[in-house]
């Protein structure tokens, strides 16, 4: 296993937000403010071609609009999709996001597959949400863990403590050219 990069699912997330609000705001913000719910619902076909496989940053728009509204004015503005963007920078993301935001097939689907498999298991702090660090941490224990169970039937008895090269095949031999004799000091 590789170590998991968990910053590119998030730049992934962000990137495609990013895209999408300015594909929309260019070719449907009524009031040239902000996306109203109005706005992301009744988007033109031309738009959807544009957005392309970033249809699913459009539907996590729409489906989570009263929450990314976070000023209640009835729309999206810019300072709302960066507020969702500092949150998901310093914060991580949950499960949800990362499957409507990541899943578009642009970035490494085993990472992807990986983080929600353990969604659970890499959330150490329990928030709900996945940060870069906690991916890298996974990673790394889980890279551990491979090392410590194929070593653990390692045993020292099992290795060789002599070797000779070519000296003689008898180890009691090695180990008395290894020793000064003790019939030689003590007929001196």
């Amino acid at each position: 296993m590789t170590i998991l990069n968990g910053q590119s699912l998030l730049a992934s997330a962000m990137a495609g937000l990013t895209n999408t609000y300015s594909t929309l705001m260019s070719a449907h913000s009524s009031s040239g403010k902000g996306l109203t719910l109005e706005d992301l619902s009744n988007v033109s076909s031309t738009t959807l071609m544009n957005l392309g496989s970033n249809y699913s940053f459009l539907q996590y728009l729409t489906n989570n609009f009263a929450s990314l509204d976070k000023d209640g004015d009835g729309e999206i503005t810019s300072n709302d999709l960066n507020n969702i963007m500092n949150t998901m920078q310093s914060k991580g993301l949950t499960y949800n996001e990362i499957q409507s935001l990541c899943t578009t097939g642009n970035g490494d689907t085993s990472l992807l597959s990986t983080v929600l498999t353990y969604f659970n298991k890499i959330d150490a702090n329990g928030d709900g949400r996945v940060t870069s660090d906690e991916i890298t941490k996974f990673s790394y224990d889980c890279q551990r863990y491979d090392v410590e169970a194929k070593y653990k039937s390692f045993k020292a008895s099992s290795t060789s403590l002599f070797y000779s090269d070519g000296v003689e095949d008898d180890t009691s031999s090695v180990l008395d050219s290894l020793r000064p004799s003790i019939s030689t000091k003590s007929n001196s």
